[in-house]
């Protein structure tokens, strides 16, 4: 039966097949309960912790195909035919992994809350082949940037991590663990009668684009790719809805591809996934830069590019990038396909341009080998941080002149914008001191930002400044 089929979910839930630690397991459950929420109600498979529930804190870390992500933000719909490993599912043959082994010898753990999404996060980095032959530690502090630990500090878990790449150690004995229990099938009935929450939303799941524009258009349902955004408001009790419509299978929504002179990167793109791209690489390297500055590795293999775009926050790291590449935003509907220069994309705080029953298709950057485009962010701490300033600036060099100059900025008014009165300066300008001190003057007195929670009004107009500064001060080299 097709989701067009389906006005309201069936009773009972769907069921979910998917493979968890080698075995196939079976479940019945709304398409919209998170993963975490299946590995340890439903499969009482408790390794994974509940901790922020927000993607900050790496405690419910698990592998999904091989990539780390945060368990509490991952709908069990976008699990089905899918490998899920835990950290119940390290220990092989009564031998602990070797890194379980090298994080006892280092003394790396205490309260045991964050170990296993350290352990998930540390395997997925030596599993992926960007550990080498002798990882580095900053290779290591930033494969294990999205897990907080608050009793042990890093040291030893980054010196066990080391140590099982550099030369594994023999494995220790493992515990006794009871094997898991058969594939089973797990009915609404028995959810009922264990108490757990029922309350997690439906999930349609098109195959199709024409499929997805019908069912967005019936109204009652949130668009969901990534889940970064849309579980972590839906913790909060933001834009609550009965079902989701999940649009991460759609395979046209996840090409990066060169068309003409344009870059076009599918809304559903993942920062891992632009992080690794040789495409953006060539074409648009900042594009690059700025998917290593998103979250953590957790938050890069599942935030998407359109999911930021719709997310419309003014912190959100990608925007003041569009608004400094001229970039085009694609959107479509039943009624067809129209494109957005990003400028005219956020008219208000957290609204966007789109339509109702509108979905963001892809974004196009136009290429341009002769220009020069930079971003920076501060935030709270170095990783996983949401900005308080965030600058992005392109610009065209001839002979050392600046032309074609954009400036814009993110967590400095309700919406990201750009600066045309700095911008202004910086035309025609050479990147010199003089040159930065009349620019940072005039940056900070045109932007207007607020006092809030994560900063103050002075602080951002301080920092806007110094990051422009600094960007013009590497231009010119001195």
């Amino acid at each position: 039966m097709s989701a067009l089929d389906l006005g309201a979910e069936e009773s009972p839930a769907p069921r979910h097949r998917f493979r968890v630690n080698g075995r196939d397991r079976e479940l019945r459950a709304p398409g919209g309960r998170r993963l975490l929420d299946v590995l340890r109600l439903d499969l009482g498979l408790t390794g994974a912790k509940e901790g922020c529930g927000e993607g900050e804190c790496g405690a419910c870390s698990v592998l999904l195909d091989g990539e780390v992500v945060d368990s509490c933000l991952v709908p069990i719909s976008q699990v089905a035919g899918r490998e899920v490993r835990t950290v119940e599912g390290l220990a092989a043959n009564g031998q602990l992994d070797p890194l379980q082994a090298a994080l006892i010898e280092t003394g790396g753990v205490q309260c045991g809350i964050c170990t296993p999404g350290m352990l998930m996060a540390g395997r997925a980095f030596l599993d992926s082949g960007r550990a080498g032959a002798a990882p580095t530690d900053q290779a290591i502090r930033e494969a294990i940037a999205g897990n907080l630990c608050r009793c042990t500090g890093y040291g030893r878990i980054i010196e066990a991590i080391r140590r099982t790449g550099a030369a594994p150690i023999s494995s220790l004995p493992g515990p006794e663990v009871s094997p898991h229990p058969a594939a089973n099938f797990i009915d609404e009935t028995e959810l009922t009668r264990r108490g757990l929450d029922l309350a997690d939303p439906a999930a349609d799941t098109p195959q199709t684009l024409a499929e997805a524009y019908a069912l967005l258009a019936q109204g009652g349902r949130r668009i969901i790719a990534g889940g970064t955004d849309v579980l972590v408001e839906r913790l909060a009790g933001i834009g609550l809805t009965p079902r989701y419509l999940d649009l991460s299978g759609l395979a046209e929504l996840h090409q990066i591809r060169r068309v003409d002179d344009w870059l076009v990167l599918g809304a559903s793109t993942t920062y891992a996934e632009l992080r690794r791209s040789r495409l953006a690489a060539e074409d648009c390297p900042v594009l690059v830069v700025l998917a290593g500055e998103v979250g953590a590795a957790q938050i890069q293999n599942r935030g998407t590019l359109g999911g930021n775009i719709a997310t419309a926050s003014p912190a959100g790291d990608s925007l003041p990038l569009w608004l400094a590449l001229d970039a085009q935003i694609v959107v479509g509907s039943l009624r067809g396909e129209r494109t957005i220069p990003a400028a005219a994309f956020f008219p208000t705080y957290r609204r966007t341009a789109l339509a109702d029953d509108e979905i963001i298709l892809r974004i196009r950057v136009p290429i341009r080998p002769a220009g020069t485009a930079v971003f920076r962010k501060v935030g709270p701490r170095r990783a996983q941080a949401i900005s308080v300033v965030s600058l992005a600036a392109a610009w065209r060099s001839e002979q050392g002149t600046w032309h074609d100059v954009r400036i814009a900025l993110g967590s400095v008014a309700p919406t990201p914008i750009r600066a045309p009165t700095t911008e202004a300066v910086l035309e025609g300008s050479r990147p010199t001191p003089e040159t930065a001190e009349r620019a940072t003057a005039t940056l900070r007195t045109e932007i207007a930002p607020i006092d809030d929670v994560r900063s103050s009004a002075d602080y951002r107009r301080t920092v806007a400044g110094r990051l422009l500064h600094r960007i013009i001060r590497e231009a010119g080299g001195w």
